[in-house]
């Protein structure tokens, strides 16, 4: 009888995993991204060894049936089929120099020994910094891959091109992370409107795009603005830009500092204004209040309350009420 442990079902459920381990970052659930990764990472070393040959996967505690089942000795496997654990299996590719042995000045085998741990017990560690492992699952990956002699474009599939943006050296953290949120939310609208007939996203678009400059909050402190936006992603215009006031900024000539976009479609979001620049949109934008639409006047005295937009001095406030 055949064993049921083969190096091309370890591969193949290593590839599975990685590539949920991709779509749970990409929607920012950490803990169900450590669970997939350290399996991926698992079977994938396992596979490695498996390659090599099949009485690598066997534990050394003094229990032999997996060993003489994989030497061939015993041709039906045991009842209860136990392999090496994540550890075992890392630990053995290291004294084969497949992976990088530890060593006091690195990081990368001690974050992927984290990884592992967190794989281990995630349901009560939580976990932080998710991005640091990403980097690290797909390094480890990438170099058992490199060792097998597979291809990396098939192994990830849709997600070899964010796979591409962690692995470039040249681009700083903040830029790679923006490009890494892109390409995720790329990869999200494709998958959300796959099989929505043609035509139908445009609808969607229509639906979920709110055009015009829209007063979203006044305060003491100033305004926040909402006007649509083509997203950087998707592509489509859908994506809200959030806007507020600059101090220099005339009355009737608005200089608007974009600190934030969300996207309704492919829900690709950036936080804050280092990331709106790393994201290659500019960081001001022009309006007047001849562009603002309805929301203005749900707003209780807008006259009022829109002489707080830190426009300048006091006499401004007759201007508004005039041109209102």
């Amino acid at each position: 009888m055949d064993s049921p442990v083969t190096f091309d079902r370890l591969y193949e459920g290593a590839r599975r995993f990685a590539r949920l381990a991709m779509e749970a970052h990409a929607e920012e659930d950490q803990e169900v991204f450590l669970l997939h990764a350290g399996v991926s990472v698992e079977r994938l070393a396992k596979a490695t060894l498996a390659r090599v040959h099949l009485t690598l996967l066997t534990e050394v505690n003094g229990k032999d049936d997996m060993l003489l089942h994989f030497a061939g000795a015993l041709s039906t496997p045991p009842a209860r089929l136990r392999t090496i654990g994540a550890s075992a299996a890392i630990g053995r590719l290291r004294k084969m120099g497949v992976l990088p042995q530890k060593q006091k000045s690195s990081s990368e085998a001690d974050d992927l020994d984290g990884l592992i741990e967190l794989r281990n017990g995630v349901a009560h560690l939580g976990a932080d910094n998710v991005e640091d492992y990403l980097a690290t699952f797909v390094a480890t990956v990438d170099k058992l891959l490199q060792h097998l002699g597979r291809d990396s474009s098939s192994f990830w599939g849709s997600w070899s091109d964010a796979v591409r943006v962690i692995q470039d050296d040249r681009a700083g953290r903040l830029q790679k992370a923006v490009r890494l949120k892109m390409n995720q939310a790329r990869h999200r609208f494709g998958t959300r409107f796959a099989d929505l007939p043609e035509g139908a996203v445009d609808g969607v678009e229509q639906a979920v795009s709110e055009r015009g400059l829209t007063v979203v909050e006044v305060s003491p402190e100033g305004a926040l603005f909402q006007t649509l936006s083509q997203c950087p992603a998707c592509g489509r215009e859908a994506a809200a830009l959030f806007l507020a006031v600059d101090g220099d900024s005339l009355l009737f000539d608005l200089k608007l500092k974009i600190e934030s976009l969300l996207c309704g479609l492919c829900g690709f979001r950036l936080s804050n204004a280092e990331e709106v620049e790393a994201a290659g949109l500019p960081a001001f934008l022009q309006h007047s209040l001849e562009d603002l639409t309805r929301s203005i006047a749900e707003i209780p005295d807008p006259a009022e309350r829109l002489v707080t937009i830190r426009l300048g001095l006091p006499t401004v406030r007759s201007h508004v009420h005039d041109s209102l």
